[in-house]
Parts: C-alpha cells; sequence; structure tokens
C-alpha cells in the first residue's frame, strides 16, 4: 500500500522502466499495453491520473477499478493478470489510482487487439514489441 508521500515522491521521479504515467482517457488497448509489457518484465506501476510530464490530472472515470478489471484485462490481456488496485487522494481533492502489476509468473503475456496477440516488454520508459528473441526468452 503506497500512501500520499510516497505517491509523490514517484511522481517527482518520473517514469522509468517500473512507473508509467497515464491520464484516465487512455483507450483500454493502450492501457493493456503498458500492464502486458510489466508483467512480461519485472512488474511495476501505473499511475492513472498523471500525465506524460508528472501532471496530476487526477481520475474522473466512473467504476474506474470495474473497467480495469472486466474491459482492459478482461477482454485484453492474456493470460489474466490480477493487479493490486489502489486509489490516492490528494489534498487538492484529485484522485490517483495506482495499478501495482506483479512480474508475471505465465510469460509471455500478450495484448489481444483487433484479431492479434503481439507481446510487449518494458525498455526504459517505454513499452515496445518484442522481437522473436525476447519472446523466446521470455
Amino acid at each position: 500500500m503506497l500512501n500520499k508521500k510516497a505517491l509523490l515522491e514517484i511522481i517527482a521521479n518520473g517514469e522509468n522502466s517500473s512507473v508509467e504515467f497515464k491520464r484516465d482517457d487512455i483507450r483500454p488497448e493502450q492501457l493493456a499495453k503498458e500492464i502486458v509489457a510489466m508483467a512480461n518484465f519485472q512488474g511495476g506501476m501505473i499511475l492513472l491520473g498523471v500525465d506524460d510530464t508528472g501532471n496530476v490530472t487526477g481520475i474522473n472515470r466512473s467504476n474506474l477499478e470495474e473497467w480495469i478489471m472486466d474491459t482492459v484485462i478482461g477482454r485484453h490481456v492474456h493470460p489474466v493478470i490480477i493487479p493490486h488496485y489502489q486509489e490516492i487522494r490528494l489534498d487538492n481533492g484529485k484522485r490517483i489510482a495506482v495499478i501495482s502489476i506483479s512480474p508475471g509468473t505465465a510469460k509471455p503475456y500478450v495484448l489481444r487487439h483487433n484479431d492479434r496477440e503481439d507481446v510487449y516488454i518494458r525498455m526504459g520508459s517505454t513499452s515496445r514489441l518484442a522481437t522473436r528473441e525476447q519472446i523466446i526468452r521470455l
């Protein structure tokens, strides 16, 4: 469980191989790509409600946890991953959703979208399509 102080420190340090910022208006397949990449790597956390520059935009989507579990993961991530979900309210009233992903035990995880199954991995602060050699190593 993260507290507010730790969350603000993570945001101040910026994105890296285990931290990704996303606004909450993200498309489900885009969020699924980040989840797959983290599960195929060493795990990590996705902060929803923070833009790429570290600016806190907050979350506005209702039933966000349900949307992540059912729409994002249920439809687009295979095999299914159950992340830890937490919402933290900042002093200004804005909320940030923290999606924590453990390193996967059933690699490679794939993004299912447009009748394809693509494997993504985390490289630095970006998620990239894995090469055949990288998939074999997973």
